[in-house]
């Protein structure tokens, strides 16, 4: 049996039998040699690698023709229909073109302006005025003048202060006092001072604290309380001062007169 050398380019490779020859990866320019020959031989020289390393021939395929016969077959088929939707989209777009150019050329039409007769007017002789009626004045509230200016000078007999029941201490000393403003009159009183006077137990002064009550009702009275004090064995009230917007009526205890007939008008 033959054996056979291959050349891979850098070395030498074998010996090879036939059979293992062709297993090995050759190409038609694989240097190969007989054993006992020293020629090189490409392996498309040697009879049994020729077929082996010759180029394949590529098999056409037994179906393309009838494929492409199938196919143009199709088309012929599908041909009257493609036409058919061609001509459909040409005669779409002409008649959007041809619908612009006559909205396109009504619009540039001069616009015709229709007058209309004029409508006369009848003037009818107007209906005679109703007269006017004069308004009636209306008829202010009457100021009870006479009943403020008559509580403003007997003040001293319709507002009074007074105090209340209280605690005197051991040594000394009121507790639990109150002051009351009594209001006999129409009008309301907006402000009262009055005056505590602290007495010794000898009857000498011990000192004076003005209380100030607001808003005294008219036919009512009120009360404030006063704070505790650590001397006096007694006590004095009098107003110091008397204020009524309603009444027109200002008093303050030592003011001078300015008015005799009515002094304590505001």
């Amino acid at each position: 049996m033959s054996a056979y050398y291959l050349h891979d380019g850098r070395n030498e490779i074998g010996p090879f039998s036939i059979d293992l020859l062709r297993k090995q990866k050759l190409t038609r320019n694989t240097p190969i040699r007989q054993l006992g020959s020293d020629n090189w031989l490409p392996a498309e020289k040697l009879a049994p690698l020729k077929e082996l390393v010759a180029p394949r021939k590529i098999k056409k395929p037994k179906d393309v023709i009838p494929a492409v016969k199938e196919h143009l077959a199709d088309w012929q088929q599908r041909k009257p229909r493609l036409l058919y939707g061609i001509l459909l989209l040409l005669a779409l777009i002409a008649g959007v073109s041809i619908y612009s150019i006559t909205k396109t050329h009504s619009k540039a039409l001069p616009q015709v302006t229709v007058f209309s007769h004029p409508q006369v007017a009848v003037s009818r002789p107007a209906a005679p005025a109703e007269p006017v009626k004069p308004a009636e004045e209306k008829k202010l509230p009457v100021v009870a003048e006479d009943k403020a200016k008559t509580a403003r000078s007997r003040w001293n007999k319709l507002i009074s202060a007074t105090n209340s029941n209280y605690g005197i201490g051991f040594l000394g000393g009121i507790k639990d006092l109150s002051v009351i403003v009594s209001n006999r009159t129409d009008f309301p009183i907006d402000v009262a001072v009055v005056k505590v006077t602290y007495i010794k137990a000898n009857g000498g002064t011990w000192k004076t604290v003005p209380i100030t009550i607001y808003g005294v009702p008219p036919h009512d009275s009120k009360e404030q309380s006063v704070p505790d004090v650590g001397r006096g064995k007694k006590v004095k009230v009098n107003i110091q001062k008397l204020v009524s917007k309603k009444m027109k009526f200002s008093y303050t205890e030592g003011q001078k007169v300015r008015n005799p007939d009515d002094p304590y008008v505001l």
